[in-house]
């Protein structure tokens, strides 16, 4: 009886481009005994249609490594992961931009499905998501750019103590200078009696 041949493993080599594909071809051969896993790693740079889409703006490209390999069933996948990158997001006082770096790490079973067009997130109640994909080479950029952008922090500050914006829009951390001292208030004009005050008896 012959030996099985050994786990299948593709490493991609590490380029710079808009897409984060693997080819799960080796994983779906299941009368060839092949099993195995696939894994890829890579720089991605999100399109300008999905960097507007999510709300992104990176300083630089994204890094990401994923590895898929057979959980047991016909069509059972799992695929883990992570992408890291840093975000160029707006301080919530002086609207500068803060450099914000981020690594989110996944864990996603996956399901084939001949003929889906591309890879897409099924969301299931009491089971978590299920990615479905419907080609042997799936590209997982939409996925990648959405995790790393879901986690990052809804707001930030450049700095603990940043001083905001004067009414002119300077900022003041740069010019400390330009901060405006509040008026001292009119009381007699804040106060509903304050037309009474010249009325004479």
């Amino acid at each position: 009886m012959l030996d099985k041949p050994p786990p299948a493993t593709y490493t991609q080599a590490m380029v710079f481009r808009s897409a984060a594909t693997l080819n799960l071809a080796s994983l779906l051969k299941h009368d060839l005994g092949l099993g195995g896993e696939v894994h890829g790693d890579g720089l991605l740079m999100p399109s300008a249609e999905l960097l507007k889409a999510d709300g992104l703006t990176l300083q630089e490209p994204l890094r990401w490594q994923l590895t898929v390999h057979s959980s047991g069933g016909d069509d059972d996948l799992l695929v883990t992961g992570s992408v890291a990158g840093v975000a160029l997001l707006e301080c919530r006082r002086c609207l500068s931009a803060v450099k914000t770096p981020l690594t989110a790490r996944f864990i996603y079973p996956m399901a084939y499905r001949p003929g889906k067009a591309e890879l897409s997130l099924l969301e299931r109640e009491g089971d978590g998501d299920l990615l479905i994909f419907g080609h042997p080479e799936v590209d997982f950029a939409v996925l990648l750019t959405q995790l790393f952008a879901i986690d990052l922090p809804w707001a930030i500050l450049c700095q603990p103590d940043c001083r905001g914006l004067s009414l002119a829009g300077v900022n003041l951390n740069e010019h400390p200078d330009a901060a405006s001292t509040p008026a001292e208030p009119d009381r007699d004009k804040d106060s509903p009696f304050g037309i009474l005050k010249d009325l004479k008896v």
